[in-house]
């Protein structure tokens, strides 16, 4: 059966990620639509639909959800993007006619596509489904994107069994591993010399790191990277500080905001960029003494890359993960104990042989192919609840 499949992507976080299962769907299926919308298309995040722009050749359409407004702060983007999705993506859908959407994760306009999907009547599939990060709201709108969706792929078997949990179809839910990791063993790392040209900061010494809003615990994050700072600065003088920016999430800017004045003070030591685009974070990971911060890519890529990780707060608590990351709450003597672990001789040379447990081959491969054969007909459209035996 001819089918027609649209890759909806809605932040920064995630294209890289479904970037190896869009080039895979295109080799496969001979329509492949991708959307752009969320924070890729807003300033506050560095206007990231340009690296989507550089990464594949064929069009792709925009939608403009979230309002470029400086008088807005994150909260009221948030919404903001929320309802304008519900009212442009049926739009889009009518205009456009997927046979299947997919996208990937957690995030608050993903959300929105995926109720828009629903109650449009168009099949849609979900990439990262099952997981817990209990430390923010993210955590409840995944598993109602669960819900809201007709089929699945999980990055564990774990979080394949908390899909069926959730009352989805075992047949339609698949564990193939998480896509992440999907084509890491392939990318083109850049080099010490490439990456200070781009960053224009001397790396010879250097902890990367990222600190998202905790949501469900408003202000914790931010007072955490005060804390944080001072104890960096003081501790590791000579080891330079490489900030990526947080996320559109509430208390987003505040926190980028902070970095961005403690790093005026004190260029020699901070260096900021709001985003570095996949490759180059990964490529800055796999250089640095250690990356820390409240970033899934902490959990589920880095320690792929044999790379010590210090992972701070309640963000991600309920993920399971490599002995290659410590976590630490937001307390300087947890932050000191931890660091002095993951940066003792000989802890970063063990990193390479910790299982990562979100490893799974060929996932990119798998989820095309299983969309690719499946009779997406076969699939009612009046979903039923799958209860446990």
């Amino acid at each position: 059966m001819s089918k027609h499949i649209c890759v909806v992507t809605g932040s920064r976080a995630e294209w890289g990620i479904l970037r190896p299962l869009y080039e895979e769907l295109t080799r496969k299926i001979a329509r492949v639509s991708l959307v752009v919308t969320g924070s890729h298309l807003h300033s506050q995040s560095g206007f990231s639909a340009e690296e989507i722009d550089s990464d594949i050749a064929h069009e792709h359409h925009r939608v403009y959800i979230t309002p470029d407004s400086g008088g807005q702060n994150n909260r009221a983007l948030m919404f903001a993007s929320m309802a304008a999705a519900l009212v442009k993506f049926p739009a889009v859908f009518d205009e456009i006619k997927p046979d299947l959407v997919i996208y990937l994760g957690d995030r608050y306009e993903i959300y929105a596509v995926a109720t828009a999907c629903r109650l449009s009547g168009i099949r849609s599939a979900h990439i990262s489904g099952g997981e817990l990060t209990a430390g923010a709201f993210d955590d409840v709108l995944r598993h109602c994107i669960t819900k809201l969706s007709d089929l699945h792929f999980t990055a564990t078997e774990e979080y394949r069994q908390r899909v069926v949990q959730l009352g989805e179809n075992p047949e339609l839910v698949f564990n193939t591993g998480d896509l992440g990791l999907a084509d890491l063993a392939e990318l083109p790392f850049l080099n010490k010399s490439q990456l200070e040209k781009l960053t224009k900061c001397a790396l010879d010494d250097f902890f990367l790191l990222t600190l998202h809003p905790q949501t469900c615990s408003p202000g914790a994050a931010l007072a955490g990277l005060k804390r944080l700072l001072p104890l960096l600065r003081k501790r590791y003088p000579q080891t330079r500080l490489l900030f990526t920016g947080a996320n559109a999430d509430p208390e987003g800017e505040e926190i980028n905001g902070y970095i961005k004045e403690i790093a005026a003070q004190d260029p020699a030591h901070i260096c900021f960029h709001r985003s570095l685009g996949r490759l180059n974070y990964l490529s800055a990971a796999r250089l640095s003494r250690c990356v820390i911060g409240n970033s899934s890519s902490g959990i589920i890529e880095v320690p792929s890359l044999g790379i010590p990780v210090l992972n701070l707060g309640r963000r991600q608590q309920g993920r399971p993960h490599s002995k290659a990351v410590i976590t630490a709450d937001f307390d300087v003597n947890a932050i000191q104990k931890s660091l002095n672990s993951l940066l003792t001789d000989g802890f970063r040379e063990k990193c390479a042989s910790f299982t990562n447990p979100y490893e799974g081959k060929d996932s990119a491969r798998k989820i095309a192919e299983i969309i690719a054969n499946i009779d997406l007909s076969s699939i009612s459209r009046e979903k039923q609840f799958h209860d446990l035996r």
